[in-house]
């Protein structure tokens, strides 16, 4: 392949109180708050075992996945029948562990949370223990490229030898996304054939590519105002229906 992206601009409104500074600036995602109150959206697990439960946030800024778009996250997901005992979770860029837990109280049996930020990993501790999941899922201080070239250790504290789902919702102005994802689709440790690869990126980077690294296949590609949700899977068997027409144009 040689797709290839650069640094993109996607500037978001910040999410905090009111401003006592510019809030159209690029905020490091994980980094302290600095001229803004800190006032963390509110984060509530939309359905399963833990219904209604009212997540933590860390003091950090954050950008958390948007409710339509989770709903439709896990709407694919049940269509794929992922969402069972047997199956586990991994939750990079994991902030306060929504995406994750959310998956957990919907059925998934285990969990990996990955985040750089220290506070983010301890307040992810704290939703896990609030919802009883706590002895279900592992929480990694570490870069999301540091744990894709090197799960091993997480994966075997949960006696698991692949994870299912992949989620990746990264700061959209700090990643190169053609990196990131070649990285992943090459992530033989960590994802196996028919594991599914869940991608959150801005509108102003353009249309993801049908396949990344010649294994991971587009299967859906939807827009939610400015967010865009790809799903691709590793491998995808016969039972599954690629879309590339979703999916930028073959080049």
């Amino acid at each position: 392949d040689d797709w290839k992206t650069e640094k993109v601009t996607a500037t978001r409104q910040r999410m905090g109180g009111k401003a006592t500074g510019t809030r159209q600036t690029v905020k490091t995602q994980g980094k302290k708050w600095d001229t803004l109150k800190p006032n963390p959206p509110s984060i509530r697990v939309s359905t399963g075992t833990a219904k209604g439960r009212k997540l933590k946030s860390p003091d950090v800024y954050l950008r958390p996945m948007m409710g339509k778009v989770k709903e439709a996250l896990f709407s694919f997901l049940r269509e794929w029948d992922v969402l069972k005992e047997e199956c586990t979770f991994c939750d990079t860029f994991a902030g306060s562990g929504c995406v994750g837990i959310e998956a957990l109280s919907q059925g998934m049996g285990r969990a990996i949370f990955v985040d750089y930020s220290k506070e983010a990993c301890g307040v992810i501790y704290e939703n896990l223990e609030l919802c009883g999941f706590d002895e279900r899922a592992v929480v990694v201080q570490s870069t999301a490229e540091n744990f894709y070239q090197d799960p091993v250790r997480a994966l075997g504290k949960l006696a698991r030898a692949k994870v299912d789902v992949l989620s990746i919702t990264p700061p959209y102005e700090e990643v190169v996304y053609s990196d990131l994802l070649t990285m992943v689709a090459n992530a033989d440790a960590l994802l196996g054939d028919g594991s599914f690869v869940v991608v959150e990126y801005p509108v102003e980077l353009g249309l993801l590519p049908p396949v990344v690294a010649g294994r991971m296949v587009g299967m859906k590609n939807r827009k939610y105002g400015r967010t865009m949700l790809a799903i691709y899977c590793i491998r995808p068997g016969v039972d599954l229906n690629p879309r590339p027409e979703e999916f930028a144009p073959a080049v």
